[in-house]
Parts: C-alpha cells; structure tokens; sequence
C-alpha cells in the first residue's frame, strides 16, 4: 500500500499541480465561469420555455412570450462563443499584468473575423445576416483557441514593446487605446490570413476545421462514460493528497459545457429528451457524483453526526453537516482527514465514480432523464441541483446517492470511529 501511495504521489501529484499553475488552462476555466451569469440567464429561459403543457405553452405563443424568452435564449446559449472569446481572452491577458479589455476585443474582432457571414443581394439591397450557426456550443472551441491565441500574441508584442508611445502629457486612456493599435492590427491580419485561406479549402472557413477535426473527435472522447470516470478518479487521487481537484476537472470542463449548451439548445427547439444529444456533460456530473462535495462524503459526514461514539468525530459531523448539504466539504476532507487517510482511500475515491456508473446506466435504460444541460448556481443545495438539471427523477437519485454513500462509508467509518473512540478513553484515562 505505501509502495502503492509513493507511486501515485511522484507521478499523479506533479502533473496535477502543473496543471494548476498552467496558465492557459486556468485562463480558460476562469474564464468560462466567468460567463455563468450568461449561462444562468439561458437556462432559466430554456426551462421556461421547454415546460411540456399545452395550456402554458399556448399561453406563451398567445402573448408572445416565447418570441421574448427565444429572444433570450439567442443572445445567452446561442452566443457563448461570443462571450467566450472576449473572457478567455480578458482573463489571460490580465493574468499577465496587461491590459485585458483590449486584448479581449482584438480577439472577439478576430472571432467574427473567421465567422462565415450570408449576404443577399446586391447594391444598396445587399442584407449581412451573421448566422447563429457558429456563435453558439458548435463554435466554442474556436472561440477559445482564438481567445489564447489571441491574448499570447498580444502579451508577446508587448513584451517586445512594439507599440505606438505618444508623449507624457497625453491623458492615459488615451494612450493605452493606442498602445492597442499595433497588435490589434497585427492580430487580425494573421486572422484574417487564414481565413481567406481555408475558404479555398473543402472546409470553407475555420470553425468547419476545428469543429470537424478538433470539437467533435474530443466531445467524442471526454463525452464517454469511460472519461468521465477516469477524471473523477484522478480527481479523488489529486484531493486525497491534498490537491484541489479543479485543476483536473477543467482540463474537460470546455469540453462538458458545450455539451450543456448544446443540450440546452435542444431543449428550446422542442427535441424530446431522449432524443438530446449528450448524457455526459458538466451539470450532470455535478449532479450525479458530487452529492456532500469531493468524494461524495456525504454518507460518512451523517454517519459522523448521528453513529460516531468519538466525540471529536461527532462534533466535526455537526459542524460540516450542513456545508456538505451544499456540496461544500473541505472540512472533512482537511480535518477528519480523508486526505491521505489509507482507511478512507478507497471509499473517498470510488463512491463518486460508482455514482457515475450507475446514473449512467440508468440513464441509458431510460430510468434516469438526459441532463436538460441547465445547471443550478455553485453552492446549491442536493435534490435542488437535480431538479435544475434532469428534474424529479434526478432528484430523487440524489436522495438514493446519500444512502449508497452511506453504505459504501459505513465499514470504513466503523474503522476509524472505533480507533479514535479508544484514543479518546485512552487520553480519559
């Protein structure tokens, strides 16, 4: 076993704190929770608009509140690539001590660039149309690559000091506009470049490359269920020695987001849920595998509160028991500990992946819904989470989730309750 745990602590532990310290990727994370507000707008407007009874739904169309809320829907889930080019951007170029605002708009200036228009028409009838197609979930990924791209040419030409200076007395926003000047324009020309040269290729324009040769074989990849539980078992390893599991989840989070957003969108066109395209996405394995937070402890922070005879365990249960509701628990996983706690090793890293497992297959039996990819803000409590997401049926598999942790803590709780109770009569004594 400590041959085992050495092992996992040369490799497993670097990689995940490389992880953590790489820019790119913490700049891409930051910056798409930065758009949850965006994301949360569009979900409640998909949830209002998918509600499936008649009567409300002719009262939607009669009042026109369904123009209102596809309205909503159009400029939240059907625009995340816009958003995500600016953020992604902004977030990475700050990072660096430089001015995010602007890079942010060189690379949404350099999104639309690459972005297929429709024009009608000609002479003074001539009609631009920027289709949806591209701004949504398909063009997510352009979005980042660009927004990295983007902001690291940005950094690198400033570093270079290649920019226009205008003297002292010159008010400062006005000379931070045009120290903006000489990337932007070069950005955009290498942009621009590639896109006047993919449209002489089968692909036409560069989102068709990326979508086809980089979004899809990964969705097709991190969307498996063989992925999702290989992240959340590196996930338990990184917290098991200490390691925020973030860092591992971010590296799919674009990845599972998009699969929301795509879910999302095909709430709001009316396709039945089993019929949405994605099972695995970043609202439904929130739901499914974190019930109590890392390791879904839930189980054992009851089983803390209510079956401990060890008064320190005790009092730690009912401290936690309520940030756990929350799926906040770096209390029991810092102080009980789990954290590099043999005992507990094998419950705290497998209970979230049986979770998986099993919504997976019950899902696919029809059992459990497809996530409706609309996901509730961070901190809310279990069942709340999983009627957000796939409604009553997932909710009531969150209830079920608390009692399988139980059972699969129970054992290994009995453990450390017993050897803490006789240190504690020892101490008495």
């Amino acid at each position: 076993m400590n041959q085992f745990m050495s092992t996992l602590e040369k490799y497993i532990i670097p990689l995940a704190n490389k992880l953590q310290a790489n820019n790119i990727i913490q700049s891409i994370s930051t910056g798409m929770m930065a758009m949850m507000p965006i994301m949360m707008v569009g979900a409640f407007a998909s949830l209002l608009k998918g509600l499936p009874i008649n009567v409300y739904q002719q009262f939607l169309t009669s009042s026109h509140l369904a123009d209102l809320l596809n309205t909503i829907i159009n400029v939240t889930n059907n625009m995340l690539a816009l958003y995500a080019a600016f953020s992604i951007a902004n977030t990475y170029t700050t990072r660096q001590e430089k001015d995010g605002f602007a890079a942010g708009l060189i690379s949404l200036m350099s999104f639309f660039i690459v972005t297929p228009m429709l024009i009608t028409g000609e002479g003074y009838s001539t009609v631009t149309n920027l289709p949806l197609t591209w701004l949504g979930s398909t063009g997510l990924f352009t979005a980042i690559i660009i927004a990295i791209l983007a902001s690291k040419i940005y950094v690198f030409i400033l570093d270079k000091n290649l920019v226009i200076k205008l003297p002292e007395g010159v008010p400062e926003f006005v000379s931070k506009a045009f120290v903006s000047i000489i990337p932007g324009v070069l950005i955009v020309s290498v942009f621009a470049l590639i896109a006047y040269v993919v449209q002489f290729t089968s692909f036409k324009n560069l989102h068709q490359v990326i979508y086809g040769l980089i979004q899809l074989p990964l969705q097709g990849i991190g969307g498996s269920v063989w992925a999702a539980l290989l992240v959340y078992v590196l996930i338990g390893l990184c917290w098991f020695f200490g390691v925020h599991g973030m860092a591992i989840i971010m590296v799919v989070a674009p990845l599972w987001m998009a699969a929301d957003a795509e879910n999302m969108a095909a709430v709001s066109n009316g396709v039945a849920n089993s019929n949405l395209p994605h099972i695995i996405t970043f609202n439904w394995i929130g739901a499914v595998a974190t019930c109590g937070g890392a390791g879904a402890t839930i189980g054992l922070v009851i089983l803390l509160t209510y079956f401990s005879k060890s008064k320190q365990y005790k009092a730690l249960g009912k401290m936690v028991l309520i940030p756990s509701l929350f799926n906040i628990n770096e209390p029991v996983v810092f102080g009980l500990p789990c954290m590099l706690n043999p005992v507990l090793f094998i419950p705290f890293l497998f209970t979230p992946v049986l979770l998986i497992a099993l919504a997976y297959v019950l899902t696919v039996m029809g059992i459990l819904p497809i996530s409706n990819g609309i996901g509730a803000p961070i901190g809310t409590p279990l069942v709340i989470t999983g009627l957000f997401n796939g409604g009553w049926r997932l909710a009531l598999y969150q209830v079920v989730s608390i009692f399988i942790s139980l059972a699969i803590y129970y054992p290994f709780f009995k453990i450390i309750d017993k050897r803490a109770f006789e240190e504690e009569k020892a101490a008495e004594k």
